[in-house]
């Protein structure tokens, strides 16, 4: 049932009554030459055409104003109306052509096996009609080689057109689960990256509050204060991040708003929270500090973001230093701490890729290594350029 709704809906589509008013205005035109093909070639043969053989043509003519609907049905009309115009011993014409925009359809529009068959039983029926039409002048190439060139060679082509079609329809569809599957990985990163940053610095929070909780209650409060704050800035861009899924089906009516909640102003919200740990983290901005394009925006934040959380998890710092340089073509993001150099583990080598894979997609570089001074360095060079090549400017 699913096959066939899908069948009719792709011969209906835009309404069976434009597709009829279309394949109506081709029948007429097509009906209207093959009339004044037939009217010749009777002459030629010194006989009149008749009104038997005008209103076969017409018959023939309008089994093609259904042929996307019915295609079986407009190759059987076609087809008996150019028999019977053949059985009357008129001679080949223009008549033909009829038919064969029919045979035509029905392979652009069948199912391979249907088609064939049914091209297969119209050479059947045809060969010995014509061959028993005595008083009809056979072409100098023999009945046989006709039927192959008048029925086959179309209903090939639709074949190929057809197949062409699924062909077309496979690659978008491949084209649209993949851009369903990157959307989705889209979101995972987002997800790992707010999770994975506000649970570090929770963590750290937490263990600050739990140590100085005695001693220094102040201290301690200041640290839950930030736990709140870490937590309820990962909600609101969880949030964001997960509103593309909320209508897959796009039936909300209303573009969803994929504007990045987080940017690089917030990246001193992302160093304050660091800092009421033991780790000290200094920000340092170079450069006229303007609004970049949002994709730059959301993916130098997010590379400061990994970039503190692997220094929280697995650097063993004192110290870090996040410096933003801008420049008139690029960003310069780098992070650097004094910890114990390259981390070793699986979570610090998947937020690498991660990071690179955010500086690629804005057509950036990045890289990671041991700094100069010791510790751990990230480094990232995000082109801020416009199409066109023009500088981004501040809105």
């Amino acid at each position: 049932m699913d096959r066939l709704a899908a069948w009719w809906a792709a011969r209906t589509r835009g309404g069976v009554r434009a597709v009829l008013a279309v394949d109506g205005s081709l029948a007429l035109v097509l009906g209207a030459l093959a009339a004044l093909g037939a009217w010749d070639a009777a002459g030629d043969r010194g006989m009149r055409l008749g009104v038997a053989g005008v209103a076969l043509v017409g018959v023939a003519a309008a089994g093609l104003v259904v042929r996307r609907v019915w295609p079986l049905a407009a190759l059987g009309l076609s087809l008996a109306a150019t028999l019977a115009y053949l059985a009357l011993g008129y001679p080949y014409s223009p008549i033909l052509q009829l038919a064969s925009v029919a045979a035509y359809t029905v392979g652009a529009w069948c199912p391979k096996r249907v088609s064939l068959t049914a091209v297969a039983a119209a050479v059947a029926v045809y060969l010995p009609v014509a061959w028993s039409s005595g008083g009809t002048p056979w072409p100098a190439f023999g009945v046989g080689p006709l039927a192959v060139v008048w029925l086959v060679v179309p209903w090939s082509v639709g074949t190929a057109v057809r197949a062409y079609r699924r062909v077309r329809a496979r690659a978008a569809d491949a084209e649209r689960r993949e851009h369903v599957y990157q959307e989705r990985l889209r979101i995972a990163q987002e997800v790992h990256d707010v999770v994975g940053h506000s649970l570090a610095v929770i963590n750290m929070q937490a263990g600050v509050a739990l140590h100085v909780l005695e001693r220094r209650p102040q201290r301690a409060a200041q640290a839950l204060r930030a736990v709140r704050q870490t937590s309820a800035q990962a909600l609101e861009e969880l949030r964001a991040a997960l509103a593309p899924l909320a209508e897959p089906d796009g039936r909300s009516g209303a573009e969803p708003d994929r504007r990045p909640v987080a940017d690089l102003a917030r990246v001193p919200e992302l160093v304050e929270a660091v800092n009421q740990g033991r780790l000290r983290v200094t920000l340092v901005v170079e450069g006229h500090r303007r609004v970049l394009p949002a994709a730059v925006e959301l993916a130098g934040y997010r590379i400061v973001q990994e970039s503190l959380t692997n220094v929280v998890r697995h650097a063993e710092a004192d110290r870090a230093t996040v410096r933003l340089a801008y420049g008139d073509d690029a960003l310069r993001v780098t992070v650097s701490d004094d910890g114990r150099g390259p981390a070793t583990g699986d979570g610090a080598g998947r937020g690498l890729v991660g990071m690179r894979e955010r500086a690629a997609a804005v057509g950036g570089t990045f890289a990671a290594g041991a700094g100069a001074d010791g510790g751990f360095e990230v480094r990232a060079v995000l082109p801020v350029t416009r199409a066109g090549g023009a500088p981004s400017t501040g809105g």
